[in-house]
């Protein structure tokens, strides 16, 4: 098949250099978006007199074909240098001599770019409804398990008693974080690349603005230089992608230890868990371990990505070829554990048994003990030490906090009085926690509240985002409405 570049380069391409510049087998997953691009860029073109009616007609005809041609694997791949070539060819195949006029004024450097966009604004949407399925799967499970008191751990040591709902807000907050820096990279990627040509823009009067409407683009690219070249959007994907897989792995760490015999504070449901092919009794987490594996992926998809522009001269290089492998395998990772996750822990079971047991005779209460001194006059210091002496002898002499009397405890500070052993009681643990961010019953069940509210305003915005995505069928509507 003969290259677009014929004309200056003379002998055929070596066979090697072909097989190494081919890329088709990745950007295939951009034929949409490139079709799409095609048909809004022709219908510019007409816009200034490059195109007749009759043209972009048998255009738009031939890319509708084109598409469901690629749908069905009607094409033979080994042809084709990229996406851009295979449509570019197939539509000439298709249409004739008309389909030589789509490329000008335009340049594959911002061809690709805008593929890449409108692949990201419809990854990043999908990526948001799944993190707000999960939010609210952790929602439901809060609330499910809103008064159950679980030990909170630094060190991976018993540190205080927590409530088990205030544990998993945690998370959600992590996700949320995640949620918005993921709209805030919508944004920046929603800036339209047409026009701007190979590196200095186009010498055609293309109406940018007729484009964005099209193409559902809320800026256009002001730089034309920065525009081919820049592939922040991918990169700040990439890294979006990474601490949501760096967050699911810490989750998972969580339930991977919770759900060890040792601990049995939580069961996983068997359908996600595999046994051994040695051990009959084994029942493993795998598919947390895997999310936990794939955590490392990610982060290192963000590593590639970066090492991969670091040296780059100004504006587009063919080393950008290699962003999309990089993009595509970190979104699929990352879509497919937030997924399963939310699945996971749809079907877990809380050991509440378990749980109430392991918090016995640890004397989670410590802090707490340190604080009753204080409210009655001590100071924080004097309290830890005296708190601290008095754990020893408990642990020394093999007894729990309930079996001192006041008069031992007044050997220690004459602080101590009847009302001590209420003040210690673990609800009243949790309850003495009284800023806003912290783990007291009410406090926890208005946080259940806000967090509802909160992604109930993010699946309003998901919506909101929807309307800024081209669709094929809409937009053949709105340009053959145009030509009528």
């Amino acid at each position: 098949m003969d290259k677009i570049w014929d004309g200056r380069i003379k002998s055929s391409t070596n066979k090697l250099a072909d097989n190494f510049t081919f890329s088709l087998d990745v950007d295939i997953k951009l034929y949409k978006y490139d079709i799409i691009g095609n048909v809004a860029y022709a219908a510019g073109l007409k816009k200034i007199g490059i195109i007749s009616n009759q043209e972009l007609l048998k255009i738009i005809n031939g890319l509708i074909k084109i598409k469901d041609y690629i749908e069905n694997n009607k094409f033979s791949s080994s042809e084709y240098e990229d996406i851009h070539s295979l449509i570019e060819y197939e539509l000439k195949n298709e249409i004739g001599e008309a389909a030589g006029k789509i490329h000008t004024g335009r340049s594959r450097n911002d061809q690709i770019v805008l593929d890449e966009k409108l692949y990201l604004k419809n990854a990043i949407i999908e990526i948001l409804e799944s993190l707000t399925n999960l939010e609210l799967t952790i929602i439901k499970l809060a609330k499910k398990n809103v008064n159950i008191i679980f030990p909170a751990y630094t060190h991976l040591q018993k540190a205080q008693p927590v409530l088990f709902s205030h544990y998993l807000l945690s998370f959600f907050e992590k996700f949320y974080r995640d949620i918005n820096k993921l709209l805030t990279n919508f944004e920046e990627c929603d800036y339209l690349p047409l026009g701007c040509g190979a590196c200095t823009g186009s010498g055609y009067e293309i109406d940018r603005n007729y484009l964005s409407k099209l193409l559902k683009f809320k800026y256009k690219a002001v730089n034309s230089m920065d525009e081919v070249s820049g592939r922040d959007y991918f990169q700040d994907f990439v890294y979006n992608l990474s601490c949501i897989m760096i967050h699911l792995s810490r989750f998972c760490e969580d339930l991977i230890i919770y759900n060890t015999n040792e601990f049995s504070f939580i069961e996983i449901a068997d359908e996600f868990c595999t046994g051994s092919s040695i051990m009959p009794q084994k029942k493993n987490p795998d598919i947390l371990e895997l999310i936990r594996g794939k955590s490392s992926l990610v982060a290192g998809n963000l590593l590639q990505f970066i090492l991969l522009q670091k040296s780059l001269p100004s504006t587009y290089n063919r080393d950008l070829q290699e962003d999309k492998v990089i993009v595509f395998n970190a979104f699929n990772q990352t879509l497919s554990s937030v997924k399963i996750f939310k699945e996971l822990i749809d079907n877990i079971k809380i050991n509440t048994e378990n749980i109430n047991k392991s918090m016995k005779n640890q004397f989670l209460e410590a802090t707490d003990i340190a604080d009753y001194l204080v409210k009655k006059g001590e100071t924080f210091r004097n309290a830890h030490n005296i708190t601290g002496k008095i754990i020893r002898y408990c642990i020394e002499n093999k007894i729990n906090l309930n079996d001192l009397s006041i008069n031992k405890l007044k050997d220690y500070s004459k602080f101590f009085d009847v009302d001590f052993f209420k003040k210690i009681a673990l609800i009243e643990c949790i309850n003495s926690k009284v800023t806003d961010c912290g783990t007291n019953s009410s406090n926890v069940k208005n946080n259940l509240k806000f967090a509802t509210e909160r992604i109930n305003k993010i699946k309003f915005k998901i919506e909101k985002l929807k309307l800024r995505i081209p669709d094929f069928n809409n937009l053949m509507k709105e340009i053959q409405n145009e030509m009528d």
